[in-house]
C-alpha cells in the first residue's frame, strides 16, 4: 500500500515520509513533481508460516491467474467477519475465488472489486515503489450489493482505504465502476493478442487494415457481451460508453500512446513461458457470452490461438539443454593446468 504524505506545495518544502511508508515520498521543485526513492531493507517473510491469527481486512492485486493461489494460503485464517478487496486484472476472478475456494462453505468472507488507474514502477534493486501518474482508485461490493448483513464490515474497509489519501478512493455502484474498469480490459482483450498473434508492434495495427478488421470482430462481440449483461441492464454510462464511436476513440488513443513501445507486454509473458490473464480477459467474456446465448467465435479463436502459442513456448523452453561452462579461459591457463612431469624438473 501507498502511504506517504503529501508535502506543501512551495518550492523548497522538503519531502514529507509516511511514518509507515518510508519507502516512497515525494518532493515538489518549482512547478514540476519529482519523485524520489529511498531504499527500505526488509526482511523476507512468508505469507503464511506459522501465523494462525485471524485477518479482517485482506487486499489481493496483481495478476488473475494469481488471485486463488494467494487466497488458498491464508484461506484458514478468513471466515465471515473478513473483507477480501479483489484489486487483480481482468475480469471474473471473484466467480474463479468462489467456485474454488469457498463453495459450498459457511465461513465465505465479502468481496469488494476494487480498480486503480495509478500508475505505479516498482524498482526490484531499492525494493521501492514510484507513483509514474496519479489517479484515482475505484471500488464496488462484489455481490452487487445484495448482501446486507455484510455492509458495515465492508463500509469499514473502505473507509480503511480512503483513509490513505494518495489512494484517492470512492465506492460505486457495480455499472459506473465497470465503466471505469472496461477500457483497460477491452485494451487487453482485443489490442494486445492481434499484436502477438501477427508478432506486430502497436504501431504496426495502424497500418495494417487486417489487424484493424480483426480488432473491429472482437470488439463488436465483446459489446455484445456487456450489452446483454442483466446486472448492467438500464445502465446509462455503459449504454453511452459502449455505443456509438467512443470505445473505437480510445482503442485508437491508447495505440497511438503505445505506438513507440517496442515490446508488447503479452509478448513477453508467452516467450518467456510466464502466465497469462487470457481467461480473464476474452476468456471472461466466452463465458458470460455462453450464459447469455451470445456466441464470440473470434474471441474463441483468439484465446485458442494464444493459449497454443504460450504452450509451444514452454514446450521450447523445457527442450533447452543446460550447459555448465568449466572451461578454463586462455588467459588463466598458467593458473590452472599442470605441465608434464617431464617438464617440472626443469623448472625447478
Amino acid at each position: 500500500m501507498l502511504g506517504w504524505k503529501r508535502s506543501s506545495p512551495s518550492p523548497s518544502a522538503s519531502p514529507s515520509f509516511s511514518s509507515k511508508y518510508r519507502s516512497v515520498y515525494k518532493s515538489r521543485h518549482g512547478d514540476q513533481r519529482k519523485m524520489k526513492l529511498e531504499h527500505v531493507s526488509v526482511t523476507p517473510k512468508a505469507i503464511t508460516g506459522d501465523d494462525n491469527s485471524h485477518i479482517d481486512q485482506l487486499l489481493v492485486a496483481g495478476p488473475g491467474h494469481d488471485a486463488v493461489e494467494a487466497l488458498q494460503s491464508v484461506k484458514h485464517r478468513i471466515d465471515k467477519d473478513t473483507t477480501v478487496c479483489l484489486m487483480t486484472d481482468g475480469l471474473g476472478v471473484l466467480e474463479e475465488v468462489r467456485q474454488r475456494i469457498f463453495r459450498g462453505t459457511e465461513s465465505r468472507p465479502s468481496f469488494l472489486l476494487g480498480h486503480m488507474s495509478h500508475r505505479l514502477a516498482f524498482n526490484r534493486g531499492q525494493d521501492s515503489v514510484r507513483e509514474l501518474r496519479f489517479g484515482e482508485t475505484r471500488l464496488t461490493f462484489g455481490d452487487f450489493g445484495r448482501d446486507v448483513e455484510k455492509t458495515e464490515t465492508r463500509m469499514n474497509f473502505v473507509k480503511t482505504l480512503q483513509g490513505v489519501k494518495d489512494l484517492n478512493s470512492s465506492l460505486t455502484p457495480l455499472d459506473k465502476w465497470l465503466h471505469f474498469k472496461l477500457p483497460s480490459v477491452i485494451l487487453d482483450s482485443v489490442v494486445e493478442p492481434v499484436c502477438v498473434l501477427l508478432e506486430i508492434p502497436y504501431g504496426g495495427l495502424l497500418r495494417n487494415p487486417a489487424a484493424q478488421r480483426m480488432m473491429h470482430r472482437l470488439l463488436a462481440e465483446i459489446v455484445s457481451v456487456v450489452d446483454a449483461m442483466p446486472e448492467l441492464e438500464g445502465s446509462a454510462a455503459i449504454r453511452d460508453f459502449i455505443r456509438g464511436n467512443r470505445i473505437k476513440q480510445l482503442i485508437y488513443s491508447r495505440i497511438m500512446a503505445r505506438r513507440s513501445v517496442s515490446t508488447v507486454e503479452l509478448e513477453r509473458q508467452i516467450q518467456n513461458g510466464l502466465p497469462t490473464d487470457v481467461d480473464y480477459l476474452n476468456g471472461f467474456f466466452i463465458r458470460r457470452g455462453h450464459e447469455l446465448g451470445v456466441q464470440l467465435p473470434t474471441n474463441m479463436m483468439m484465446r485458442d490461438m494464444i493459449k497454443a502459442k504460450h504452450s509451444l513456448a514452454i514446450e521450447k523452453l523445457n527442450s533447452y539443454v543446460p550447459v555448465e561452462e568449466t572451461s578454463v579461459p586462455s588467459h588463466l591457463s598458467f593458473r590452472y593446468r599442470t605441465l608434464p612431469a617431464s617438464h617440472r624438473g626443469k623448472l625447478m
